[in-house]
């Protein structure tokens, strides 16, 4: 992927710790964001509280606690007067009808908000471009791990 080549993070001088990163539009954020549409198409109104409406039966705890990669991108908002409830905005329904939008947000570590996007004229998506790695990671890798059958012979208890 190229972005991997031309996306420079700022460090922090005392840590040395990168101190932004850039998340993609990907398939696991489009399939959350679908799920909403269709729970709040049904609910009626748009406002939803995943934990407590859409986990287990809609959502797994994972899509759950990858939300916050939908509001980096502006497709979905907190309603702030209701703890846990989240909406729809403008900018994902339009995201949902095929509006092309900037591919990579970039995410604050230190200012934990979104700066901007990355390269927005160059790397845009739209709904039905959205392919390839289910959650893409940038600058690492994200590993799938397997169910163990049987006990592993090379793990130290103590």
């Amino acid at each position: 992927m190229e972005i991997e080549k031309e996306f420079n993070s700022k460090k922090c001088q005392c840590c040395g710790q990168t101190t932004e990163y850039p998340i993609a539009v990907d398939q696991g954020s489009v399939d959350i964001l679908k799920q909403i549409a269709r729970f709040i198409e049904k609910k009626g109104i748009n406002t939803v509280h995943p934990r407590k409406e859409m986990e287990g039966s809609y959502l797994t705890s994972n899509q759950v606690g990858n939300l916050s990669r939908l509001r980096i991108h502006g497709l979905i908002t907190k309603v702030e007067e209701n703890a846990g409830n989240y909406s729809i905005t403008t900018k994902g329904f339009k995201f949902l009808e095929g509006e092309e939008i900037p591919k990579y947000a970039i995410k604050s570590k230190t200012e934990k908000r979104t700066l901007g996007y990355f390269k927005p004229d160059l790397y845009t998506t739209t709904i039905s471009e959205v392919g390839g790695e289910y959650w893409e990671g940038i600058n690492y890798e994200i590993k799938h791990g397997r169910v163990i059958k049987k006990e592993p012979t090379n793990v130290s208890l103590f």
